[in-house]
């Protein structure tokens, strides 16, 4: 972009700052005394940074006029890219409604953001001159492979230059994939020689291919994806806009959330390639009969809700269908396989028997024989472990000669029993709502504090959404307390009805419900929460004349350090966000760290410093982050809000805290478990290429020197007090999405 004719990026970003190259004395102090004030904000528990979020009516126009600069040739060209590959133009719509509310939070005037969501818009326009089996391929690009993906950008200003001759937009295109420091283009422009929009769609367009489902790799958590863009700062990306679009995700987590994306899908998407099991489908079957209407949504109930898993391939072996349960089966969602080639080797799929040829592919030879196929096989499970299968692929033959495709139905017939299966058939009078037949807040609690033991000792993770009616109170005084058991057993059911085996829903009390998602991250289970959602605000409620309720919804995932009380405030304060930020709405919070650190035990890693008699050393050590102080200063916000700590004093870069921690791995008694321990964190902020950061860490960064000590002089002795501090230093990291560096002297 014309970077003479605008603005800069740092003045468009108002209050963001960029780190100053060999900063002086005067840079020390100031960082110091930002610091200062950011911690003094926080001491005075002041209120959050003033809400930066748009009103309704400015929300329609800027939406609106979303929708207009996409009229003509712009959606032709979208259309095209989406006949050639759904999965590419749902990304780039998602990728060009965040451009669209970034560059609006900018300030940016009407023509720029015209340009920057038009080309974010068709920046993948290029794959249509990429070969099916590259862009279909089911997991990982070889090296030839992604070198004929690179094309995409060179083809996409091809086909955009026989449009237009505006070269603003087509530099957007071509330099959306170039690095922030050069590294992947010699002759081109570099850092901030690039134009703006490139340089934020760069971002946007990393942060949804992060957040998203993949064969090879499960969507990352937003924080997780937040931390993965501040690494990159400096090298792939312009560090100023990474640090504003961190802000403003922090402070509207829900901006980027599906409910604009889903409704625009639905506009643009043709009737015949809507997923079944999550379209609307009195939009998908709208203008047939009512006998095939009927048809449709018997099928997808029925396909949805089967134990068994269920996969359709078109003639060419394209997955078109992926249930629930072969989700559950591989481990793989159905996002990430729609419009992928079948790949037993994708899915882990093998032979039982090790002397039959494991060359073959079922599926292919089901399409080649027109004959069905039925053969039982393993699915290797994460970490090894097999799980025996019974696999029957059949054709499907229609009123002409071929084959149309084949219908896989994968039956587990391992003998293992479902615990939670069976525990939820035990003693259900006194684990029951009575009011709406789901658990209760007893029997929730139960398992809350069960599946967080079994997840700190290595088990499988699990995420909690806790959604709360919006103003309930009005139902009651308006329609009557009828009418509100009314939209409380509604609401029960949906959330029942889009539960899996193993997910646990309860009543937590009034108009307050949670949902245990077991087995489940963070970014699938913010999925599963915004179908809940737009299934209750498009459920109609008798008693209250046909009208609708909406709900609001919290979100997280267990992180190392959690406990069962931890997980629930952090998902209760994710919920009063969505409310204070408008309602009718999901916010995540919480798995800024990948799930495999999750799962370190007392022994190893970095814990090991913890064994030994002298903490007094033992217990002193930084925390490496790669998000700003301001962020930092936010996640310690929630720390203290989720911990129930207490600010004891703040002095500059530096504060205190008094946190009540509780182990299960003390003594007999409940005192035995808890110490009251005081954590001193020193924050300052280090630059790239710094001499006193690891040699292995390239960028720039936030430090936090924690100091733990026990409060009181008879816990050193406490047996308790290791695995105290182990629990809260590893929150710590959680939380401020860190890693753990010993200090030397230790």
């Amino acid at each position: 972009m014309n970077q003479t004719s605008s603005s800069s990026p740092a003045d468009s970003l108002g209050t963001v700052t960029a780190p100053v190259a060999g900063g002086g004395p005067a840079d020390f102090i100031e960082k110091n005394l930002q610091l200062e004030k950011l911690l003094a904000a926080l001491q005075a528990a002041a209120p959050l940074p003033e809400d930066r979020c748009l009103t309704a009516t400015a929300e329609v126009k800027f939406e609106n006029q979303l929708a207009m600069v996409r009229l003509g040739i712009a959606t032709s060209l979208f259309l095209a890219l989406r006949a050639k590959h759904v999965a590419t133009a749902a990304h780039s719509l998602r990728v060009a409604l965040s451009c669209s509310a970034w560059a609006h939070r900018l300030g940016l005037d009407e023509t720029q953001r015209d340009r920057i969501e038009v080309a974010a818009l068709l920046h993948d326009l290029g794959k249509i001159g990429i070969p099916d089996r590259v862009l279909r391929k089911p997991g990982k690009l070889t090296v030839e492979e992604q070198l004929t993906m690179d094309c995409c950008s060179r083809l996409g200003v091809q086909i955009l230059s026989g449009c237009t001759s505006d070269t603003e937009l087509l530099d957007i295109v071509m330099y959306a994939n170039s690095w922030y420091d050069g590294r992947r283009h010699d002759d081109g422009p570099r850092g901030d020689a690039l134009p703006l929009g490139a340089r934020m769609l760069a971002i946007a367009d990393a942060f949804d291919a992060m957040t998203t489902d993949h064969v090879y790799r499960s969507a990352m958590s937003r924080e997780r994806a937040i931390q993965k863009l501040a690494k990159g700062s400096n090298s792939q990306f312009d560090p100023e806009l990474v640090n504003d679009f961190s802000r403003m995700l922090e402070d509207r987590p829900e901006i980027l959330q599906g409910v604009v994306v889903d409704r625009w899908l639905k506009q643009l998407q043709s009737d015949s390639e809507l997923p079944v099991w999550n379209a609307d489908l009195d939009q998908k079957y709208a203008g047939v009969s009512l006998e095939n209407y009927q048809e449709g949504v018997f099928l997808n109930s029925l396909v949805s809700k089967l134990k068994d898993a269920v996969v359709f391939t078109d003639s060419e072996g394209t997955v078109t269908r992926w249930n629930d349960a072969m989700q559950r089966l591989t481990g793989i969602s159905s996002d990430a396989m729609q419009g992928k080639a079948w790949s037993s080797e994708a899915i882990r799929l093998r032979e039982k028997d090790s002397s039959r040829h494991e060359g073959a592919c079922i599926v292919a030879q089901c399409l080649r024989s027109a004959s069905s196929i039925q053969r039982n096989m393993v699915i290797e499970q994460p970490g090894g472990e097999m799980t025996p299968v019974h696999m029957q692929v059949t054709p499907v033959a229609g009123s002409r000669p071929g084959c149309l495709g084949t219908v896989v139905v994968i039956r587990d017939v391992s003998d293992e029993a479902d615990m939670l299966e069976k525990l939820d058939t035990l003693h259900q009078q006194v684990t029951r709502d009575p009011l709406t037949g789901i658990a209760n807040r007893a029997y929730f609690d139960e398992q809350l504090a069960l599946l967080t033991e079994r997840a700190k000792a290595g088990g499988a993770t699990f995420s909690l959404i806790i959604c709360d009616i919006d103003h309930f109170k009005r139902v009651n005084d308006v329609h009557g307390h009828p009418a509100g058991d009314e939209a409380l057993i509604r609401f029960a059911a949906i959330l029942e009805n889009h539960s899996r085996d193993g997910d646990l829903v309860a009543r937590y009390g009034g108009e307050e419900f949670l949902l245990i998602a077991n087995n489940c991250d963070n970014a699938t289970t913010t999925k599963r929460a915004e179908v809940i959602r737009m299934a209750l605000e498009r459920t109609p409620l008798p008693s209250l004349g046909n009208e609708t309720v909406t709900a609001s919804f919290g979100v997280t995932e267990f992180q190392a350090g959690d406990s069962a009380e931890t997980i629930l405030a952090r998902s209760d304060r994710a919920l009063l966000k969505a409310k204070d930020n408008g309602r009718n709405r999901v916010i995540q919070l919480g798995s800024g760290n990948p799930p495999s650190d999750a799962a370190e035990t007392p022994k190893r890693g970095w814990f090991a410093w913890f064994d030994g008699a002298d903490l007094q050393k033992k217990s002193e050590f930084d925390i490496l982050t790669p998000v700003p102080a301001a962020i930092v200063i936010e996640k310690l916000r929630g720390f203290i809000a989720d911990h129930d700590a207490e600010v004891i004093h703040v002095t500059e870069n530096q504060v205190s805290l008094k946190v009540n921690s509780v182990c299960s791995t003390g003594g007999r008694r409940r005192v035995d478990h808890q110490i009251v321990l005081n954590a001193q964190l020193t924050l300052s902020e280090q630059k790239n290429g710094d001499p006193s950061l690891p040699a292995t860490r390239n960028w720039a960064s936030t430090k936090v020197h924690v100091v733990v000590r026990p409060i009181r002089n008879r816990d050193r002795r406490n047996r308790a007090l290791n695995p105290c501090v182990v629990q809260l230093v590893s929150s710590l990291r959680s939380y401020l999405m860190g890693e753990i560096v010993a200090d030397p002297e230790s």
